[in-house]
């Protein structure tokens, strides 16, 4: 089964120069597998998958705190299940202490704050005080579409953290130059082999520049240029994040057969490739279903898909009901990888 997922957000304390925001992100790279940056002085670390290596959540959020006093840098860390609340908490947090809302704690606590904390422009803000709301608790109470059409998508989706509802991932940090590839054909490709055929030189070429920069890409853009229908974008997530031309391949593979329009292809002419999101690349290379799980990310991904693909029933994964047992195998049971 799918574990619940868990974010640290740290919070840095005083000044947040460049080589201070650089020397924290260093040393959370170094410690967990997934981080991103919110802000200045505000990262967020992914945590699902790292319990059996690293403990329970606040074990890890000590280990960051320890790490960062050992650099002379002062933080706060935040624990929940979603990056706003996470944040959010961390930024109230005492110097030093990690502090963890549990998943039916997150709308509680962001209720009795005031709107100042949500991503509401002013106008936005002065009118919801003005009809009386002036906690989140009381605008999380609003109707979701009532929302959007008074105050439109920029208020829906503040509505939608106010109510704990939050379901953005832990986003990477942007290159420091852009890591584009692209290519264009004067004959148009009509069919996915095809198109996937003539990305993976294009995807070579972008990881050979990730690694020459010592990056991993964390989130694709991929752009394809139609001859007989308007441009499509597709937008991945990459788990875990690599640099590997296989691995970016069947990212955006994956990208192509979930599309929503699930419609012919079109004639495409040309497509542009860019990494929008990268993390420090790692030095050690595992394979998929490695024992200490640091791959658990990208194994769920690959038996959600598989499941999409086969059906209910399709991947499932051995538990051995009597270790034991002289034949451990006849003592097997099966369960689903993903529900």
């Amino acid at each position: 089964m799918e574990r619940r997922r868990a974010v640290a957000v740290v919070h840095i304390r005083g000044e947040v120069s460049d080589a201070r925001h650089t020397k924290v992100l260093e040393a959370l790279t170094g410690l967990l597998p997934r981080v991103g940056v919110e802000g200045r002085g505000t990262f967020a670390c992914d945590l699902r998958g790292t319990e059996r290596l690293l403990g329970s959540p606040e074990r890890v959020g000590a280990r960051i705190v320890a790490a960062l006093e050992r650099v002379r840098i002062p933080a706060a860390v935040g624990i929940a299940e979603r990056p706003f609340a996470a944040r959010v908490l961390a930024e109230r947090a005492p110097t030093g202490e990690i502090t963890r809302l549990r998943p039916d704690e997150e709308r509680m606590f962001l209720g009795g704050l005031p709107l100042s904390v949500l991503p509401l422009d002013d106008e936005q803000r002065d009118e919801l005080v003005l009809l009386g709301l002036r906690t989140v608790g009381a605008f999380a109470d609003l109707d979701r579409g009532a929302v959007l059409d008074r105050f439109g998508r920029a208020a829906a989706a503040a509505h939608a953290l106010a109510r704990g509802e939050d379901a953005s991932e832990v986003r990477g940090a942007a290159p420091r130059r852009r890591i584009v590839a692209k290519s264009s054909w004067d004959a148009p490709i009509d069919r996915t082999d095809q198109l996937l055929f003539a990305l993976r030189g294009l995807l070579d070429d972008l990881g050979g520049e990730l690694r020459a920069d010592g990056l991993a890409a964390m989130r694709l853009d991929a752009r394809l240029e139609r001859e007989d229908a308007p441009l499509l974008r597709l937008e991945r997530l990459v788990l875990p994040p690599t640099a590997e031309p296989a691995a970016l391949l069947r990212s955006l593979r994956w990208a192509l057969e979930e599309r929503p329009d699930r419609g012919e292809l079109g004639l495409v002419t040309g497509v542009r490739v860019e990494a929008t999101e990268v993390e420090p690349i790692r030095g050690r290379q595992i394979g998929l279903f490695a024992a200490d799980a640091a791959r658990e990310e990208e194994a769920i991904a690959v038996a959600r898909y598989l499941r999409s693909r086969l059906g209910p029933g399709a991947v499932l994964r051995p538990r051995v009901a009597d270790p034991e047992s002289r034949v451990a195998e006849r003592e097997a049971e099966w369960e689903e990888v993903v529900s």
